[in-house]
C-alpha cells in the first residue's frame, strides 16, 4: 500500500464522518421532536383520564395501552435506536481513520528507515 492510497482512504473516511455528523444532527432533531410529541400526548391522555374519573392506580397502564400513545412511543423508541446506530457508525469511522493514520505513520517510518 502506498501513502497516496492511504491518504485517499483518509480523505474518504473524513468525508463520510462529516456526512455522518450532519446526519446525526438531523436524527437528533427528529428524536427530540418524537420525544416531545409522545410526552405531550401521554400527558394529555393522563389528564383526560383523570378528568373522566379513572382510578389513579390504573391511569398509567391505561395511558400506556392507548394505541395512539403507544404508536407515538414506538416512533420515539425507533428514533432513539436510529440515532444510536448513527453514533456507532461515527465511532467506526473514527476507528478507521485512526487505523489509516497508523498505517500512514508506519509507511513513513518504513521509508525513513529502509
Amino acid at each position: 500500500m502506498h501513502p497516496g492510497e492511504v491518504m485517499k482512504i483518509l480523505q474518504s473516511k473524513n468525508r463520510q464522518l462529516s456526512d455522518k455528523n450532519d446526519e446525526y444532527l438531523v436524527l437528533s432533531q427528529k428524536r427530540s421532536e418524537a420525544e416531545r410529541v409522545y410526552k405531550v400526548a401521554y400527558a394529555q391522555e393522563m389528564l383526560r383520564l383523570k378528568t373522566d374519573g379513572t382510578p389513579v392506580t390504573i391511569i398509567r397502564d391505561v395511558v400506556s395501552g392507548n394505541k395512539a400513545v403507544a404508536d407515538l412511543k414506538f416512533g420515539y423508541e425507533v428514533a432513539v435506536a436510529i440515532e444510536k446506530a448513527c453514533l456507532e457508525s461515527m465511532k467506526d469511522l473514527r476507528e478507521a481513520i485512526g487505523s489509516a493514520r497508523s498505517i500512514l505513520t508506519w509507511l513513513r517510518e518504513e521509508k525513513a528507515n529502509p
